[in-house]
Formats: C-alpha cells, sequence, structure tokens
C-alpha cells in the first residue's frame, strides 16, 4: 500500500486527484491510496508522526503544515500547491498551483515519483535453465550466502538462489538498494528501523535482519 495524502480544502482538486490515481493504480503491483483532509488534525497527525513507510504528500496553502511534515519525515516526498513559493520549505519535488488546473503536470509528478522511489521497473535475470522476472518493490534484500556460495534475493513471498556475485547483481538494480554491508545490498525504501550500535535493520513487514555495518553508514541518504 502506497499512501497519498491531499492537505486541501478544494473538493475539486480531491476529485481530481481520484481520477489520476484511477489512471495510476493498474500500472504498480501495491494498492494506491489517497486520503483526504481539508485542514489540520490529530488524525492526519498520527499519519505524519507514522515515519515507517514513505508516503506522497500533496500540501495546498498550509506551508507551515509543509515544514512540520519535513521536520518530521525526511523519505516523505512533498508536492506544494497553491499561489506562491515557499522557498522556506524544505526539498520538495514540485511546485504547481492547483491540480485542478494541472491534472497533467500532477499525473506526470506522481507517476516519476512512483518509478523512482517505490516501484520502479522489474529485476530481470535468466540463464539457460531460466528467467527470473521480480518486481523491485517486492524485493527486500540480497545478501550473499558463504555456506551455499550463492547470491541470494529475498523478496515478500520467496527467496532466490542465484550463482552471480553481488556486485553483478548490484548492476540490475536501481538506486533504490544500497550497500549496508559487505555482504548485503537492502531496499532502503522497505526499511522501518535502522540500528547502527547493534548492527541490525528492521523491514517494513517486521523482519528483524543482522546484515548491517557502521561502515556503510555513509551509503544512506535520508533527505
Amino acid at each position: 500500500m502506497i499512501e497519498i495524502i491531499l492537505v486541501d480544502n478544494d473538493e475539486r482538486n480531491y476529485l481530481t486527484l481520484k481520477k489520476i490515481i484511477s489512471k495510476l493504480d493498474f500500472l504498480y503491483s501495491q494498492k494506491l491510496i489517497v486520503r483526504w483532509y481539508k485542514t489540520y488534525s490529530k488524525e492526519l497527525d498520527n499519519i505524519i508522526n507514522n515515519i515507517e513507510r514513505k508516503k506522497i504528500y500533496l500540501i495546498n496553502i498550509c506551508y507551515n503544515l509543509a515544514n512540520h511534515i519535513r521536520n518530521k519525515d525526511y523519505r516523505s516526498e512533498l508536492i506544494l500547491l497553491g499561489n506562491t513559493y515557499k522557498k522556506w520549505v524544505k526539498n520538495i519535488f514540485d511546485f504547481i498551483p492547483n491540480i485542478y488546473s494541472y491534472p497533467k503536470q500532477i499525473l506526470m509528478d506522481i507517476k516519476e515519483i512512483l518509478d523512482n522511489y517505490y516501484i520502479g521497473n522489474m529485476f530481470l535475470y535468466q540463464n539457460s535453465k531460466y528467467s527470473l522476472r521480480i518486481y523491485y518493490d517486492s524485493i527486500l534484500y540480497i545478501y550473499h550466502d558463504t555456506t551455499e556460495r550463492k547470491t541470494v534475493i529475498v523478496t515478500d513471498k520467496n527467496t532466490y538462489y542465484l550463482r552471480k556475485s553481488l556486485n553483478d547483481i548490484s548492476n540490475l538494480l536501481d538506486n533504490r538498494f544500497k550497500k549496508v554491508h559487505r555482504a548485503c545490498l537492502l531496499n532502503i525504501c522497505r526499511v522501518q528501523k535502522f540500528n547502527w550500535a547493534q548492527n541490525y535493520f528492521v523491514l517494513d513487514n517486521g523482519l528483524n535482519v543482522n546484515l548491517l555495518s557502521k561502515k556503510y553508514r555513509n551509503n544512506i541518504t535520508i533527505h
């Protein structure tokens, strides 16, 4: 599930956003959920404080709220709507006067975010015996198994063993995969928590994995 949060008191923008999402929903393996808030609320605050999952926020007028979101959450994407762009809001993806007037632009923005940071293309691998196609978003992490002497791809539902080096596999991935251990590539979009002191990470399905090294901490950039 990918949450798209709209904070806007104009219902036309909400209806336009729903139409846009309906055009995108079938393209991705994860369901796209639109949540609409006319203004700041306790329910919205709970969503902001839950930083376990990366989200897409579209904020109209309430730039103080946008800055509050960014201070709490450095991973989620921010798109600002309105007549005046406030430069002091940190690290926004785009500024659009409003969704209702610019549906094509918002469609392109959301698709780019989804493609680059959430879903992307598929991992493709083929040898003489079989071919493998895995959506990037379903890959949790990839590691080298010294016992089996194979590279292991761990996904939501399956585990795949390949006779291919970790470095070779890394060349087939996109930039959501970061090296966090000499023997592990991690999908940082699926991480809930890093514990560098005790050398483990927690995935968004609750699984703890002891394949984290301080040596690779600089590879993880949270913007």
